[in-house]
Parts: C-alpha cells; sequence; structure tokens
C-alpha cells in the first residue's frame, strides 16, 4: 500500500536520552471518530507478523468498524448544532427592533429549500406570547423540514428541546451592550433631526 489509508496512523516509537526506559513500540492504530465518540484500537507489528500484516489487519478492522458505526454528520449540520443555542437547529431566539426603535423579543427560524436559499421566519413573543412563539416556531419548522429535507422533525421533541434554552435566554432579557447601542443610535438620530 503505497497511499496512507484514512483513519490508520502509524506509531513507531523508540527510547531515547530523554526515556531510555521507553518500551519500543511499532505497530499501527485506527481512530474513527463519530458523533462525539472516539473508537481506537492498535495493532502490534510484532503480533500481527510485521508492518504490512499488522496494517492489512488495521485496515480491515477499520472498514468493519466503520460499516458498524452511524455516517459522519455532515458538516453544515455539526456546525449549525455547534451555534444553535436552543439545541434545535434553525430555531433560535432573538432581541431585535421592529422599527419602533426598541428591543422586542422574537423567536426566529430558518431553513434551506431544495434549491438552495435561505428560507426564515419570526413570531412576535409580544404577540403570541412566549410559549406560544416557541410552539408556533416549531411547527413552521417541522413543515418545512418536511418540504424541503429528508429529515422528518417531531413537532413536540423539538418544543421539549427548545422552549426550556429559550425561556432562560428570555429571561436574561437583551444584551446590555445592544440596548446601550440602540438608546445611542436613538440619541443620533434625535440630535440629527434637531440640527
Amino acid at each position: 500500500m503505497k497511499d496512507k489509508p484514512k483513519n490508520v496512523f502509524r506509531i513507531d516509537i523508540e527510547p531515547d536520552e530523554e526515556n531510555p526506559d521507553r518500551h519500543p513500540t511499532h505497530g499501527w492504530q485506527v481512530r474513527v471518530k463519530r458523533h462525539g465518540e472516539q473508537h481506537t484500537k492498535y495493532f502490534s507489528d510484532k503480533r500481527f507478523g510485521g508492518k504490512e500484516k499488522a496494517l492489512e489487519e488495521a485496515v480491515e478492522y477499520r472498514d468493519e468498524l466503520i460499516e458498524e458505526l452511524p455516517d459522519p454528520l455532515d458538516p453544515v449540520q455539526k456546525s449549525a448544532e455547534a451555534r444553535s443555542k436552543t439545541g434545535v437547529v434553525g430555531l433560535n431566539f432573538c432581541w431585535k427592533d421592529d422599527g419602533s426603535g426598541k428591543l422586542k423579543p422574537y423567536v426566529q427560524l430558518s431553513w434551506l429549500r431544495d434549491d438552495g436559499t435561505r428560507k426564515s421566519a419570526a413570531f412576535s413573543v409580544r404577540k403570541w406570547n412566549l410559549r406560544r412563539a416557541v410552539w408556533k416556531a416549531c411547527v413552521r419548522l417541522a413543515e418545512a423540514r418536511k418540504e424541503y429535507t429528508d429529515r422528518p422533525a417531531d413537532v413536540n421533541e423539538m418544543f421539549q428541546t427548545a422552549y426550556p434554552n429559550v425561556k432562560e435566554q428570555y429571561e436574561e432579557g437583551p444584551d446590555p451592550e445592544k440596548v446601550k447601542e440602540k438608546e445611542q443610535q436613538r440619541q443620533q438620530e434625535t440630535e440629527e433631526a434637531e440640527a
């Protein structure tokens, strides 16, 4: 095998001046990570009858392991899950100015259509109350997922995941920096209008 196989790493450790008592280690290590869990196994040259045979065993094990494990997460999905503060990808909570100059709470959602365009919707907490705004957002997001993706969504599960997180963010209130920024912007607009 001329090319290094994916997820199979060579380990060659010899005693040196810093570690004269180190045991010599030569072999291959299989490392596969799926959904945050690392799977490893070491294949010693000595135990398997040489460097090439150990490599063959390691590659065979790797292939069997990958077959058993779930598929890796799509990088876009993984990134979205890492950024989600509600626990539901595509659903978030924010404070935004609706044009009145004051920050108001919204439950927002976004999704990708088949053609790659991004769609979004928002539900006002003032209009619907927090619980209903989260519920309506979960229902709309589930409909969108059903329409545009092959990932069906359970509305109740989405709500049970998102609601406590959104509630916590709502109770924390808007970011003080954003409030200060909005007030400065309003003051500046007032001064410009008077000038």
